[in-house]
């Protein structure tokens, strides 16, 4: 889990199935030491499991990404030139999963565009 160790949410704002949140990065979290060392940069991946764990604290529940038919990396997140950035997700949410689209971003400069569906983790 990276949530309060790797970034921490600093707002959310949520209307009828759209979620804003902005949260600040950790830029003294060993994952920039070693990804990559002097040019720090926020891996795919771990983009990849904010949202998951977002969504899954905003509904309460674990999710993991069970398919994953956009997914568009635009630009590098420096923790040191963006220690905060937005997620927008605009959701549907159905018996179990939630179908989610959205992007990370900041300002203007969007890093990252999804579309994903998310089911309950079974752990």
């Amino acid at each position: 889990m990276l949530l309060n160790d790797l970034y921490t949410i600093e707002s959310r704002a949520n209307t009828d199935s759209q979620l804003l949140v902005s949260v600040k990065l950790n830029r003294e979290h060993n994952i920039f030491k070693g990804h990559f060392p002097g040019h720090p940069v926020l891996p795919g991946v771990c983009m990849m499991e904010m949202i998951s764990e977002i969504l899954g604290e905003f509904f309460n529940r674990s999710f993991r990404i069970s398919h994953a038919p956009i997914i568009k990396f635009l630009h590098m997140i420096d923790p040191n030139k963006n220690p905060v950035v937005n997620l927008e997700f605009k959701y549907q949410a159905e018996s179990l999963n939630v179908s989610t689209s959205g992007r990370i971003f900041s300002g203007s400069e969007i890093f990252m565009k999804f579309q994903l569906t998310l089911l309950p983790d079974p752990v």
